[in-house]
């Protein structure tokens, strides 16, 4: 009896035991399910109801840090938070401003052989100032040394059928409308305005090689916005198989055709200037980005330098997160503020000389930050960027009215410069400029009826 008893005790604690596990088993399986259901539940969009400050997302490390004197108007551009156009918006504009501006070249598709009178007529539209000149030293330039300046584009040996070749810059370089280092000022007390000065490029531009000078100092090149002569070292060609692919990458990066940068690895220089390997970079310059190689406070990105043959090759750099952004950048109000005060302090410089800034490339390089394709110049810019509003028919009042009432970034151009319009606040407006003479700065303005031109560039602007 005993020994039954024993053996009807063990049953049941086995019995016990079993229910007891697979209690336990079926609790933790109820667990986990609550938990995946939990989890599935937090990824769901959130609804909430809408606010009067629109929710964004947090900036950058590019835009992380707001410039002195931008605070206040993206605090006063609030209610217009969001994106102003999409990539594909922009890409849409820059056709537009291609097809109405003659200027503009397509580097990438550019033809294997020109006509060499076409090369010639192109030297002959750029010949120089006309004198009295007086060169950095105050002495007068005289008419035989501007022959020999113009003699030195060694026009004689441009053959009928020019071979065209490929190269990129690997320092920030002048394009000087004659080939000469020789600086053309119209006093001899004033050096603000170099008359030989034509613009600048940035290192890591494409561009095309036509002719060389006679003393093999200077390249006649066009680039994507401009033509004229560049100092033979600061070009490296590309001629072999391999370095014309690196050539390529970079041609690309000019935006110049749309959906030319799919698929592409690139970053944005978003510091007004920024030195890197012993080269100058301006704002709105891409470069190849490998990421393999990229960290969390650097990005590795392809720069263009010259190999022990002089060729095209390219070196591995370093670059901070906060000087550059993958990708172009939304083009809101906030990121559009930050990067147009960010040159506050600039000297203003003709045509980019010394190192500064003029007013038209000023408006070209905040803009060119978020993937648009400006003319160089004032005087080709302000019938063609965005959508340019003509003053003719219009008194100051209500151009000063107009701009009041612009919901996008927009650029004022009265005869010889460019402004970019900030907005209205308690009856006064303001704008940021290069001026002549000075440095970039915010500044009130007033003078309506001196307007040629405002150009709104966003989708409807008003």
């Amino acid at each position: 009896m005993k020994q039954a008893n024993k053996i009807f005790i063990a049953i049941i604690f086995a019995v016990c035991t079993l229910l007891f596990v697979s209690c336990a088993d079926g609790n933790s399986s109820l667990n986990k399910e609550s938990n995946s259901n939990d989890v599935l539940e937090s990824s769901k969009p959130i609804v909430t109801e809408p606010t009067e400050t629109p929710v964004t997302l947090p900036p950058s490390k590019a835009f992380a840090s707001i410039p002195v004197g931008a605070e206040k108007w993206i605090d006063a551009k609030a209610q217009l938070n969001g994106i102003i156009m999409s990539q594909q918006e922009i890409q849409k504009m820059n056709d537009k401003i291609r097809n109405e501006c003659d200027s503009l070249v397509d580097i990438l598709n550019y033809a294997e052989n020109v006509l060499g009178d076409d090369v010639k007529n192109m030297m002959y539209s750029s010949s120089g100032p006309l004198l009295p000149k007086y060169d950095e030293n105050g002495m007068n330039i005289t008419e035989s040394q501007l022959d020999e300046i113009r003699s030195n584009r060694n026009l004689e040996n441009i053959s009928d059928n020019v071979r065209v070749k490929r190269g990129v810059t690997v320092q920030r370089t002048n394009i000087r409308a004659l080939p000469t280092n020789l600086e053309f000022y119209n006093y001899s007390y004033k050096q603000d305005h170099d008359r030989m000065q034509e613009t600048e490029l940035s290192s890591g531009s494409a561009v095309v090689v036509l002719h060389e000078s006679k003393d093999g100092k200077f390249y006649f090149i066009q680039s994507y916005y401009y033509y004229g002569w560049v100092a033979v070292e600061h070009i490296a060609l590309a001629e072999s198989e391999e370095s014309v692919k690196y050539w390529k990458q970079y041609a690309k990066l000019l935006n110049m055709t749309a959906n030319s940068m799919n698929n592409m690895d690139f970053v944005v220089i978003t510091d007004s200037f920024l030195d890197l390997n012993g080269a100058k970079f301006s704002m709105g310059t891409t470069l190849p980005l490998n990421k393999k190689n990229s960290g969390e406070d650097y990005y590795s990105v392809l720069l263009p330098c010259k190999n022990p043959k002089g060729e095209l090759a390219q070196i591995e750099s370093k670059i901070s997160v906060k000087s550059a952004h993958v990708g172009f950048p939304e083009y809101n109000y906030r990121n559009f503020c930050i990067q147009a005060f960010k040159y506050v302090g600039t000297p203003y410089g003709w045509g980019g000389m010394k190192n500064g800034i003029d007013c038209s490339g000023y408006v070209l390089s905040v803009f060119k930050t978020f993937g648009f394709v400006f003319p160089r110049n004032t005087g080709e810019q302000y019938a063609v960027v965005g959508n340019s509003n003509l003053t003719t028919n219009m008194t100051g009042s209500q151009i000063s009215q107009s701009l009041a009432e612009t919901k996008c970034p927009t650029v004022i151009y009265i005869q010889g410069h460019a402004m970019i319009y900030l907005g209205e606040i308690d009856g006064v407006h303001y704008i940021i400029h290069a001026p002549g003479g000075g440095k970039v700065c915010e500044d009130t303005y007033d003078k309506f009826s001196s307007v040629m031109s405002f150009c709104l560039v966003g989708l409807n602007g008003m």
